[in-house]
């Protein structure tokens, strides 16, 4: 070969081998480097175990896996699965067999450390259990692992009894007071249960549950919880909290991560409280979710989904009471998106004014990713410090309390497009800054590290911080639990502290001296194990007016509880009355009582509500008894008369800040409607402004409401005004409504519509209300029907995706589409031909399956319905094949060694 011939052919070598050498290089430097780059600390989404591995780190790298799944399942977070290599594992560990056959944390076998992980080939990259008890040897099996039967292996007693408790989990339960630390097999300390709905008995078809609050309808005076869902939020009345009822759902993307927040006001227009739930989701993309929370007697609705932050961890309303969610006087309401993908996480802010169409007023510039925001809770403060550390002159100061991940920060955030940061400040052993609340006295902030107890072996850790110094708040205390738990959420309400504890359930802290808590009860919904992982009690909700506790478990659903943490003889206060009425012109007494002896004061703040300032003469101010004076305090207000025509208002009187007593959580808020002299009828309106109904509906129902008073009878007429529909097209078999003297309640009247068999474009129908009598009729009088065609209907997309070809016992997970331009849908997966297999999560676009032991052919249909019932239906083909037996082990190897081989590759080409 010639000289020239030689260096071409070697430029040609390297032309051809050096895009394939990049190329290797950047896909295993996107894999290696991927673990270092999270939204943040909670979105890992598997864990990697290897027989070669070691019992170190957190897992989640792929190259480093552990050695146990026992510790792995330990430092799984919310969503995440375990891939387990090939390889021999002993179940005799009682966590390990606890995780592997509870479905706790999803368990798969059958990878190879080899390829990082990256296909399930459970006959090839084998994984085996030994000492496998021969009742569970098929269920491991269906996970892709092969277990060997040990005929004389047999559960342990805290593996049946880590069981039973979460069978329990999975049951619906009835009210049973705590009795010997027990009610209804659940561990407590001074709780009860009420009542239980398991995860199960849900609308969307979820397999997690997350964050919860509570919502009370002033209108009614009903009260609800709110409970996040992984595919969506479901709204359950809880006025009887022995027989709660679950009232509707709003389905979303499924994710483990959803926040909800509640903002209620009164509307002057409709003469009555109007209320929206706002609802954040990470690691998806539907922003954060409006709820229509005005007719729950007959269901929720989506309003919209503000799509500015694409996602958020958390969402937020400061400036609000947390029992009502209305804004605390003379202050404005902010939604606060938090831990989006923008501006490196950190928290922004949405006006409010208009409820319906938040709009985006605060974002911060300039921010990256040590600026996320995990979780925020804010305070605002009256005293000194408003002036020494806020704007000059400011007499009140809006405080965010920013959890950052790495630190505590404060920020001054009065008006809705600005901010600045005040102080910051962390503590020793800081692993996941998470989240909290502060203390009635506005002094201290209570602190949630979410990995210390798992990351540094400590048992669970709440930091107390003083933040008398807005500028330089200081650790001051830390409080240490019995049990490894983690810490999750909290809030305060009186000088308790209520706390989800994950696994430990719901913690109750005792804070009357905040640097020295103690714990006063708990109530265990994760009975299976009290470890440092992320499993039971996500959140609490201790602010219904009722005393009533809700909390929210992942695996368990929906747990009602009542707070036994008052004991007798405990000195303590409380309302006599918790609902009074009051003329205008006059004065009313509130009376406070108290039980026990001891000397104790608390604090009581007047919030407006519907009612002006001026209605009436009142500051905020403290109640004071001395030792052995048990007689009842007084708040005395005076009521304006103000000559002004208006209906009745209310306002609300709460108690906070106990000192050396405690307040009664089941009457610390007083409702105070001013009646005023003027005979009110009230108002009649439409419950909706548009409605939006299918020609195929034939009668529908359309709800009216009467706001504003209830004096004498109110009728009114309903009538059909025009639109685009011929009028053989409907019958309103209603022409009249009438409400009696003090009747409120909502009136139905019934349209008729015909379904011809013409393709036409959507039509509408205007219905009016109509009297003679002058102001009975409200804002909402007008309501526009929008009737959608059949014969027009678009059938939804459906696609099931691209042909698979699958190993034999893999985990099989399909990725289908479906949507509809009009309408939700529904979905339903069918398998066609093939080995049978069983089908979960059939009615969600990304059901699962295990495939069979066999090569075979497998054929399933996605079929989506819109709501006219129309149909699309895709296939698809899925190839089971039998991967040749493995050839080596399943220890990890070192992606350098790779590198390093394929960069001798490169050189030999040379």
């Amino acid at each position: 070969m010639k000289m020239n011939e030689m260096i071409s052919g070697d430029i040609r070598m390297k032309t051809m081998t050096l895009p394939v050498l990049m190329s290797s290089l950047m896909t295993l430097c996107v894999i290696f480097f991927s673990h270092f780059a999270n939204a943040h600390g909670e979105d890992d989404k598997a864990r990697f175990v290897s027989a070669s591995g070691t019992d170190s780190g957190a897992c989640d790298n792929r190259f480093r896996p552990c050695k146990s799944i026992a510790y792995a399942a330990l430092q799984a977070n919310k969503g995440d699965k375990i891939l387990v290599a090939q390889g021999s594992y002993s179940v005799n560990d009682d966590n390990g067999l606890l995780y592997l056959i509870s479905d706790l944390k999803p368990v798969l076998g059958g990878f190879n450390a080899l390829d990082n992980f990256q296909i399930q080939q459970p006959d090839k990259s084998i994984s085996y259990l030994t000492g496998v008890p021969a009742e569970y040897a098929r269920l491991l099996e269906e996970k892709g692992f092969h277990a060997i039967i040990d005929s004389k292996a047999v559960l342990s007693s805290s593996t049946k009894a880590g069981l039973s408790s979460i069978n329990a989990m999975r049951t619906r339960h009835s009210a049973s007071e705590c009795i010997d630390n027990d009610s209804s097999g659940f561990e407590c300390k001074n709780i009860s249960l009420l009542s239980h709905i398991p995860l199960i008995d849900f609308p969307t078809n979820s397999f997690a549950a997350n964050d919860i609050w509570g919502h009370v309808d002033l209108n009614t005076m009903d009260e609800y919880a709110l409970l996040g869902l992984s595919n969506g939020i479901a709204v359950v009345k809880v006025s009887d909290p022995e027989n709660p009822e679950i009232i509707g759902s709003v389905s979303g993307q499924s994710t483990s991560w959803r926040d909800i927040k509640v903002y209620q006001f009164y509307s002057q227009e409709r003469q009555r409280w109007l209320a929206y739930a706002y609802a954040s989701a990470d690691n998806v993309t539907e922003g954060f979710s409006i709820l229509d929370l005005n007719a729950l007697e007959k269901g929720v609705s989506l309003v919209a989904r503000i799509t500015i932050d694409r996602s958020g961890h958390n969402i937020y309303i400061s400036n609000v009471d947390y029992t009502t969610n209305t804004a605390i006087s003379d202050k404005k309401a902010m939604l606060h998106n938090v831990g989006g993908r923008a501006n490196g996480g950190a928290w922004n802010t949405y006006s409010l004014e208009n409820p319906e169409k938040p709009e985006s007023r605060y974002t911060p510039d300039g921010l990256n990713r040590e600026d996320y925001s995990h979780d925020i809770s804010s305070v605002v403060i009256e005293d000194e410090r408003a002036l020494n550390h806020c704007d000059q002159n400011a007499t009140s100061c809006n405080i965010i309390i920013d959890f950052n991940e790495d630190e505590l920060r404060l920020w001054q955030h009065n008006t809705e497009n600005t901010a600045n940061m005040l102080g910051s400040s962390t503590y020793p052993n800081a692993a996941y800054v998470h989240s909290g609340w502060w203390s009635e006295d506005k002094k201290y902030v209570l602190l949630h590290d979410e990995l210390d107890e798992p990351r540094f072996n400590l048992n669970t850790t709440v930091h107390i911080f003083d933040i008398t110094d807005l500028s330089e708040p200081t650790l001051v205390s830390t409080w240490t639990g019995p049990t490894r738990a983690t810490d999750h959420n909290g809030f305060t309400r009186g000088n308790k502290y209520y706390m989800s504890n994950y696994e430990r359930g719901l913690t109750i802290l005792d804070i009357a001296d905040p640097e020295n808590p103690q714990e006063v009860g708990f109530f265990d919904t994760f009975g299976a194990s009290n470890n440092a992982s992320t499993n039971g009690n996500w959140g609490v909700y201790p602010y219904l007016p009722s005393g009533t506790l809700l909390a929210s478990d992942i695996q368990g659903g929906l747990y009602i509880l009542k707070d036994h943490t008052l004991l007798d003889g405990q000195t303590a206060v409380r309302f006599s009355q918790t609902e009074m009425t009051v003329e205008e012109g006059t004065s009313i007494r509130i009376p406070v009582e108290k039980q026990g002896n001891a000397a104790m004061s608390v604090n009581f703040h007047i919030i407006a509500g519907s009612a002006n300032l001026d209605d009436f003469s009142a500051v905020n101010g403290t109640l004071e008894w001395t030792q052995d004076d048990s007689a009842p305090k007084y708040i005395d207000i005076d009521i304006a008369e103000d000559n002004i025509r208006e209906t009745d208002e209310l306002f609300f009187v709460r108690l906070s800040n106990p000192q050396q007593g405690t307040i009664d959580n089941s009457a610390t808020t007083a409702f105070i409607t001013i009646n005023t002299e003027d005979v009110f009828r009230g108002q009649a309106n439409f419950a909706a402004s548009e409605l939006s109904v299918k020609e195929i509906d034939g009668a529908i129902s359309i709800a009216l409401e009467r706001a504003g008073g209830s004096d004498s009878s109110l009728e009114v007429n309903v009538e059909i005004i025009g639109g685009s529909a011929a009028n053989t097209e409907y019958n309103l078999t209603n022409t009249s409504v009438r409400w009696d003297d003090g009747d409120t309640a909502t009136k139905d009247i019934v349209l008729s519509i015909i379904d011809d068999e013409e393709t036409e474009e959507t039509e509408t129908i205007i219905i009016r209300l109509a009297s003679n009598t002058a102001g009975i009729l409200g804002a909402q009088s007008e309501l526009q029907i929008n009737v959608r065609d059949d014969e027009s209907n678009q059938a939804p997309m459906a696609n099931a995706g691209a042909d698979l070809q699958v190993n034999t016992r893999q985990t099989v997970r399909m990725n289908g589409i479906a949507s509809d331009i009009e309408s939700d849908v529904t979905i339903q997966w069918s398998q066609t031909s093939g080995t049978p297999v069983t089908l979960n999560f059939a009615n969600s676009t990304n059901m699962s399956f295990i495939s069979p032991q066999t090569e075979t052919t497998l054929r399933f249909s996605m079929t989506v319905s819109d709501d006219f019932g129309a149909e699309s239906s895709d296939d698809i083909v899925v190839n089971v094949v039998a991967p040749p037996p493995a050839s080596s082990g399943g220890g990890a190897i070192s992606v350098w060694f790779i590198v390093a081989i394929l960069l001798l590759r490169f050189i030999r080409t040379k």
